[in-house]
């Protein structure tokens, strides 16, 4: 589970980063939400596109002798999403509370109703189960190697 562990924190760490150099560029305002959200989908998707190809790939490449299985590879990828969903959920409340306690307002801006952080928390939960889940089935069928094709 080292390499899942890994991959886990860098894609906690890249978000967290995103959120710096967001707040630090002013997106985090009434006025710049709709860019906010879009610049964070596409730092997002593109951070669990490369980190779930990375985590398969590497779990296939150490741990596996370049040779995996579907089943191998979903594991890799599914073991790497339940690391990742408290580590990222733990760093955001953090971000929330501590590094940028403006945020709240900018969530609770976004209608998100009368709890707004955690109503934000949740949202992250869910789709970090959906889209963990979708790409555990997908990246896979990349990564996976049978001798034959080795």
């Amino acid at each position: 589970m080292r390499v899942e562990t890994k991959w886990a924190i860098i894609s906690t760490v890249v978000i967290l980063l995103w959120l710096l150099l967001a707040q630090a560029l002013g997106l985090f305002t009434a006025e710049k939400i709709g860019s906010a959200e879009l610049v964070g989908a596409i730092v997002s998707a593109l951070t669990f596109i490369i980190t779930y190809y990375m985590v398969t790939k590497e779990k296939r490449d150490l741990d596996y002798n370049g040779v995996m299985s579907w089943s191998e590879g979903f594991w890799t990828a599914a073991r790497m999403t339940l690391i990742f969903i408290p580590i990222s959920c733990f760093v955001l409340y953090l971000y929330i509370e501590y590094l940028n306690p403006g945020y709240g307002a900018f969530v609770a801006s976004n209608n998100f109703g009368k709890d707004p952080v955690n109503t934000f928390l949740m949202e992250n939960l869910v789709s970090a189960f959906l889209f963990g889940g979708l790409f555990c089935l997908i990246f896979p069928l990349f990564t996976s190697k049978s001798i034959n094709k080795a």
